[in-house]
């Protein structure tokens, strides 16, 4: 279960990173968008292309804080501290939410001129990465994790 979520985990932080390159590759969607907000101010293209980057760059920071929150609740289970209900929540959580977000890639379609193939692994890593949080969830839901979790809230979280 543990191994499932941390797999889980180290998929997302390699989609963070994927993601901020896809965005630094290609970021004339986010240009365009600067453009059509700023036309009427005359800002320079120079201003523009620096906000983009910075906005793709604070974007991927404030992703890889949520990964390391989420590695942080993986360690808290793990050590089964006094946050472990909150820590298997979030678990649980992000795990379902991986698993739409991964149902959703089906209807996406790539863009921009940034090369299939990084889109191809990219789908493939968040598909990986839902799988694996789905199984920890499941797993998580069995006699044997609900003895190890031991009494407490965190079996109440479970059943």
């Amino acid at each position: 279960m543990l191994i499932l979520w941390s797999a889980m985990v180290g998929l997302e932080l390699l989609h963070q990173i994927l993601n901020v390159v896809m965005a630094l590759l290609d970021p004339t969607a986010m240009r365009a968008a600067a453009r059509r907000q700023d036309a009427a101010e005359g800002v320079s293209d120079a201003v523009i292309n620096a906000s983009v980057t910075a906005a793709t760059l604070l974007v991927g920071l404030l992703n890889l804080i949520i990964v390391g929150v989420l590695a942080w609740m993986i360690l808290t289970v793990n050590k089964r501290g006094k946050r472990m209900p909150t820590a298997l929540m979030l678990l649980m959580i992000f795990s379902l939410f991986f698993a739409l977000r991964a149902m959703f890639l089906f209807l996406a379609s790539p863009t921009g001129d940034v090369p299939l193939a990084l889109f191809a692994v990219d789908g493939s890593v968040q598909i990986i990465a839902a799988v694996a949080g789905v199984l920890a969830y499941l797993l998580a839901r069995r006699p044997e994790a609900l003895a190890w979790l031991g009494p407490g809230d965190g079996k109440k979280l479970l059943k």
